[in-house]
Order: structure tokens, then sequence, then C-alpha cells
């Protein structure tokens, strides 16, 4: 079984014209070929992006499942934080709060009823401070431990491949081949990595790419994945 997932951060939808798109959003997606997707920056509700509930537009312009985690939520009603989308069917979901000294911010886990167990998909966006990140990465350590289904951690890491925090994600997820330094940030002309897909001895990894797009500041990464049969 292979499924090809993506990390991206959209910028809610905001293009480096500075014009907000959700089509174009889509379309750029779309192109990436992923059955799931783990978006990071997503409006809802807010004025800055047409008050649209972007995580659920997005999901029925893809057909796809949406889950939206905000982390920032004034009044209940405005939101702002992780969404993912998703093909297959999902079983249950929950949006971690994570260690924060700024803005606040989350991990938000997704279980999809695919393959013969399902699996849990995480996606999260880490903050702007290293120390707060290292702080952050111990908490999704500490949760990501715990998963008895296969998983896979997606998001903005706001880190290169050489940083401390990253390196600790890698010593409890296989590295193979994920931090293969493809540059997600900034869109119009990359030369950072910040991006990335991890992943459990539960899949091996097929190919990895990064896909040209103007939607946003960053880059989308997508990478398929073989689900390997239990031993």
């Amino acid at each position: 079984m292979q499924i090809t997932f993506l990390t991206y951060n959209i910028r809610n939808c905001r293009g480096v014209d500075g014009k907000v798109s959700l089509g174009r959003t889509a379309e750029t997606i779309a192109r990436t070929g992923a059955v799931v997707a783990g978006l990071q920056e997503v409006d809802r509700y807010n004025p800055r992006s047409c008050f649209a509930d972007q995580a659920r537009k997005l999901g029925k312009m893809l057909q796809m499942h949406a889950v939206f985690g905000p982390n920032i939520n004034p009044l209940g009603l405005i939101g702002f934080g992780n969404a993912v989308l998703s093909v297959y069917p999902v079983r249950a979901w929950y949006n971690y709060q994570l260690p924060r000294e700024g803005e606040k911010r989350g991990l938000l886990r997704k279980e999809i009823c695919a393959g013969p167990l399902g699996f849990a998909f995480y996606n999260t966006h880490l903050g702007l401070d290293e120390n707060e990140r290292l702080r952050q990465v111990d908490e999704i350590i500490s949760v990501v431990g715990a998963e008895k289904l296969p998983l896979v951690l997606a998001g903005d890491f706001n880190a290169p491949p050489d940083a401390p925090e990253i390196r600790a994600i890698a010593g409890i997820l296989p590295p193979d081949k994920q931090l293969d330094p493809l540059p997600t940030f900034p869109s119009v002309r990359p030369e950072h990595k910040i991006d990335y897909i991890f992943y459990s001895r539960h899949w091996r990894l097929v190919e990895q790419n990064v896909f040209d797009s103007q939607a946003s500041d960053h880059l989308p990464l997508a990478a398929k994945l073989q689900l390997v049969p239990a031993e």
C-alpha cells in the first residue's frame, strides 16, 4: 500500500503576490498527488482571508475529509492553526497544545482508516525560538513515542536539518532519507529546508519531492510512502 503525504504551510492561502486564493492553493495541493495533507497557517472566519473556513472549503474543493485544529481561537469563532485533509475516512482526532513562549502552537493528530489497522498522521508548526522549539519537540516525542499505530509526522518545524530539535526527532524516527536537503523556503527562491515529513519504521520511502508554486511563501513537500507488511 503506497500513500502520498504532503506538508504545506499555506500562509492562509496568501500567495507571494499578496492575494488570497483558495483556488490557487487547492490546485497546488492537487498537483502534488497527495491523499493525506498536513496544512499549517490555516484561517477560519478571519477577515484577512475573506471570512472563509479554509480547511472545510479546501476539503470540499479537493473532495477530501477536513479536520481543523485551532491554536488561536478568540471568542471561539475566528481560528488560526493547523489542518489535515484526507481522502480516507477519519476515525478520531485530537489537537495537543504545545509548550510556548510566543504564539500558541499545536500538534494535530488524526487517526485515519486505511490499511489493515489504520495509521496516525500528526501535523505541527513549531515556534520561531530555538529553546521554544526544543521544548515543543520534547512534548511531540512524548506523544508520538506512545503511538501504537504506524505514524507519519509532518509540518513546518522552522529549523534546518542540523538543528538539535530536528536531530532529536530523527533519533526516534528512522532517519533514512527523511533529512534530504530539499529546500522549501522561501518559495520564490528556496534556500532553506524547514518543512519535513517523518515516519515510523512501518513505512518505506518511495520518493520525495518539492513542487514549485507561488500560492504561499513555502513550497509543498510530498513523500510517497510504502506501508511495510508486519513481519
